[in-house]
């Protein structure tokens, strides 16, 4: 690729205390096989060695930077990324999740199909545990093109490490929201920005799963309560402007606390089931019971099916089936692609050493 074919990607990484998982994080990001990249570091006010860790790595990869700030918050820490980048796109990954060796260029590859090559692309994501461990993954949608109503319905993007995006649009649109964090609601700052860019802009899929998705204790995405009380605030203003969409907007909330009912009840989190419950109980009694009964409703005409084919011999229907390898709880994200060797990827006689203008 050359010239407009081949653009600037400025990659932002906010790390707070990141000095036990950046490394692998700068290791997969140095492994991209498209190479035409601006990386970009955000000690978010570590008390940790997570400065020296980047400095050191950019002593082998030339195209990493490393800037500072006072502790602000992950929505800051993108912004000043963002304001300090010199791509036309952005792609932002968190300080403890990986991306497959080919999400760039694969991403580049579905921006052209855009009118104009110009949106927004993401892909799918598979949830990694501490150790790398796959033990979930995103729904396949499919949503393409103006996707708004359906992000509405369900945060199918799911993480703040997928997007490839414009940055003069992210700019447009005012960055991440910062103020969520100093309402002590952190959380849903990447669900905004891509609510608001998905009201002026296309998007475009990648379909595999090019993202490990981390989750650990105590990490934002760990705590429920924060994380509901970010997507009400997220969702009040749009509720205000599209009050036709009000009945979806608050399906979708319901939908959201469900599922982090259901996350902290498997993992055996009880300090959140038991910030969860009495909140469950008290808004959403009638929704709970109508899910109870549709549930019911689906297992017992999904049996009934089954049954029905076996009396008439019929064979039982294909699982639906997609192109890309569906993530394998219990093994590694690392597993699913060959890896650059780390002393290849970082060499001095690497192209990946190359500062690009």
């Amino acid at each position: 690729m050359s010239g407009a074919a081949a653009p600037l990607i400025t990659v932002v990484i906010p790390a707070y205390n990141a000095e036990r998982t950046l490394a692998e994080t700068l290791r997969s990001v140095s492994a991209q096989s498209y190479d035409k990249l601006e990386i970009l570091v955000v000690d978010d006010g570590s008390r940790d060695g997570t400065f020296e860790l980047a400095s050191d790595y950019g002593l082998s990869d030339r195209r990493i930077r490393v800037l500072r700030q006072n502790n602000g918050g992950v929505a800051r820490a993108r912004n000043h990324g963002i304001r300090e980048a010199r791509g036309p796109y952005i792609a932002p990954v968190d300080a403890d999740d990986v991306w497959h060796p080919e999400k760039i260029e694969r991403q580049l590859q579905a921006l052209r199909t855009l009118p104009g090559g110009h949106g927004v692309v993401y892909n799918w994501y598979a949830a990694i545990d501490e150790n790398g461990i796959i033990f979930g993954h995103s729904r396949p949608v499919l949503h393409e093109g103006n996707i708004f109503e359906p992000l509405l319905r369900e945060n199918f993007i799911g993480n703040g490490s997928t997007p490839l995006m414009p940055r003069a649009e992210i700019l447009r649109c005012g960055g991440y929201d910062a103020g969520l964090r100093d309402n002590g609601a952190e959380g849903c700052e990447d669900l905004k920005l891509y609510l608001a860019l998905a009201e002026i802009l296309p998007f475009a899929l990648v379909p595999d799963f090019l993202t490990g998705y981390r989750f650990t204790r105590g990490n934002m995405s760990s705590n429920a309560y924060r994380m509901l009380k970010s997507h009400s605030l997220v969702m009040a203003p749009i509720i205000a402007r599209y009050p036709q969409l009000a009945r979806d907007i608050r399906a979708a909330q319901f939908n959201t606390a469900r599922w982090y009912f259901n996350k902290a009840l498997l993992g055996a989190d009880y300090a959140q089931v038991g910030k969860l419950t009495p909140m469950m109980a008290k808004k959403y009694i009638p929704q709970l019971i109508r899910h109870g009964m549709q549930q019911g409703w689906r297992q017992t005409k999904r049996q009934g099916i089954r049954m029905a084919r076996h009396v008439l011999g019929k064979p039982a229907r294909p699982t639906k089936r997609f192109a890309a390898e569906i993530p394998q709880a219990g093994t590694a994200f690392s597993d699913r692609f060959t890896t650059v060797p780390a002393e290849q990827a970082i060499s001095p006689t690497s192209s990946r050493t190359v500062g690009h203008e």
